[in-house]
């Protein structure tokens, strides 16, 4: 259970929100409804004292924002059926998934058809590319910037080229030894390659670089190319969370 605590709290200090407020040792964070992530209550540590289900709606309410809460196998026993039975919805199963970046880099290969660009702070381009491969609205803009902005110092944005034509993103930053890995997105065109492979393969050099021995990342449950991809270049389980959104009145 230790290593689960581990994760949790890595993954939040890694996606720092633009309002993080305490309540306990929980933390309230919104980011201008950029990322459930960045817009739900990160529970996993001990059930703070008083009315905590008033606390948290007047502060989400109050900012405009959808009810959320984010549970993870590190959060309070009997949370979740608390919250069930308050009426809040369950939705987007999550692993995480953590590995050992010398078994990782055992697994693959170097390809070298690739080429790549490192930012240590995101270009507005990069943000902008990123956001078009996932097909996002352009209106996330400020919320991504607000988020890599206040991530702590040590990480990297990785652009990777094939023959010249934009093939993937992605970020990695270390913290405490683990490189947590996000923003891991290849372009259609270029699916189906080793892109996926390779653009976390060079994240992962650089984290090690950077004084990780793991990684980790945060994936749908449902996006089984993905997690089967992950498994097969050394990555597993650790835990599992989801979110629970606060049905509307009426």
């Amino acid at each position: 259970m230790h290593a689960i605590y581990k994760i949790e709290q890595l993954a939040a200090a890694s996606w720092p929100s633009y309002i993080q407020k305490r309540i306990g040792k929980w933390l309230l964070r919104a980011n201008f409804g950029v990322t459930k992530r960045a817009n739900s209550v990160w529970t996993s540590a001990d059930m703070p004292e008083g009315d905590y289900q008033k606390e948290i709606e007047h502060f989400y309410k109050s900012s405009g924002l959808p009810v959320c809460i984010q549970i993870s196998d590190a959060s309070p026993e009997g949370l979740d059926d608390a919250l069930a039975d308050s009426g809040y919805e369950k939705i987007d199963e999550c692993f995480q998934m953590t590995a050992s970046c010398c078994d990782m880099l055992e697994r693959t290969f170097d390809n070298s058809r690739f080429t790549y660009k490192w930012e240590q702070e995101p270009s507005s381009l990069w943000i902008d590319d990123f956001i078009r491969l996932e097909e996002f609205s352009q209106e996330r803009h400020c919320g991504y910037s607000s988020i890599f902005k206040r991530m702590q110092p040590c990480k990297t944005f990785l652009t990777m080229y094939d023959q010249g034509s934009l093939t993937a993103v992605g970020t990695s930053s270390v913290i405490d030894g683990y490189g947590g890995l996000s923003n891991v997105v290849v372009a259609k065109e270029h699916r189906g390659k080793g892109a996926g492979t390779q653009v976390i393969r060079a994240l992962t050099e650089w984290s090690m670089n950077n004084g990780a021995k793991y990684m980790y990342l945060q994936v749908m449950k449902e996006n089984s190319a993905a997690v089967s991809l992950y498994e097969k270049i050394g990555f597993s389980p650790i835990s599992e969370h989801h979110y629970r959104i606060k049905k509307e009145d009426g």
